[in-house]
């Protein structure tokens, strides 16, 4: 019954410091159950904000969480009431861009 907080961990592996925008503007969470997109961060999203950050090399930075309100979304459920998605050990898969850069694999986690 509680709601998940989805967050991002960022390091830059290369030799210099780096600017990335990381921001919620910048940002998609997409939550998914096999190929059935559930949620995604962006499609009711209010007051996207704009955040540049310097990455520092093989210092890791964790964005804030957002929360997952367990629904399932689309740019045409953001006025209506959702009903939740399934739980009792269901598995879902978080998978993350941020600043134009796709994250490797997905993070799989249950739902209780």
């Amino acid at each position: 019954g509680e709601l998940p907080l989805l967050s991002l961990r960022v390091e830059n592996a290369g030799a210099a410091a780096c600017e990335a925008q990381l921001g919620t503007a910048g940002m998609v969470f997409t939550v998914t159950s096999g190929s059935d997109q559930v949620w995604r961060s962006t499609d009711c999203q209010v007051n996207p904000d704009t955040r540049a950050v310097i990455l520092e090399p093989g210092k890791p930075l964790e964005t804030a969480p957002l929360t997952w309100d367990r629904t399932r979304s689309s740019t045409e459920t953001c006025e209506i009431d959702r009903d939740p998605v399934g739980a009792d050990g269901a598995t879902y898969h978080l998978q993350v861009s941020a600043a134009g850069v796709q994250s490797t694999g997905t993070a799989p986690f249950l739902l209780y």
